[in-house]
Parts: structure tokens; sequence; C-alpha cells
């Protein structure tokens, strides 16, 4: 996911910050973590990128290599 934040041209810094919240299938929340980033002046631009990256433990690659030769 990407996205941006502008900051008007006009008016005092605003302060920011990134919030992450991860939950369950049921909707309940399981952490909560928030990053202070600090202020954005007027006329600035923020670009933010946000990714998930997923790391299996070496056993699962063989099981999944198994079961595709298996025809599984």
């Amino acid at each position: 996911m990407e996205g941006s934040i502008r900051h008007p041209n006009s008016g005092e810094a605003w302060e920011y910050a990134v919030m992450v919240s991860i939950t369950n299938d049921r909707g309940v929340e399981l952490t909560r973590q928030i990053v202070g980033v600090g202020a954005i002046k007027p006329g600035e631009l923020r670009n933010f990128t946000f990714a998930v990256e997923v790391f299996a433990p070496p056993e699962a690659d063989d099981q999944d290599r198994g079961a595709r030769r298996n025809g599984d």
C-alpha cells in the first residue's frame, strides 16, 4: 500500500505518527504499534509505503515440495 500526506501551504506544522494495528480473523486487535515520526511543515509532502513480508521456516518449503512431487 502506498500513499501520501500533504500539509496545506498555510498554518502551523503538524505532528504525525504511523499506527499499525493487527487483528485476528474475528476482528480482535492483537497488537497496535505507534511510531512517532515528527513534524510536517506547511507545503511539505510525505510519502509512505506499507508492505507485509512472510517468512516460512525451511521445513515448510520442504513439505510444499514434497506435496507437489506426490501430486497433492
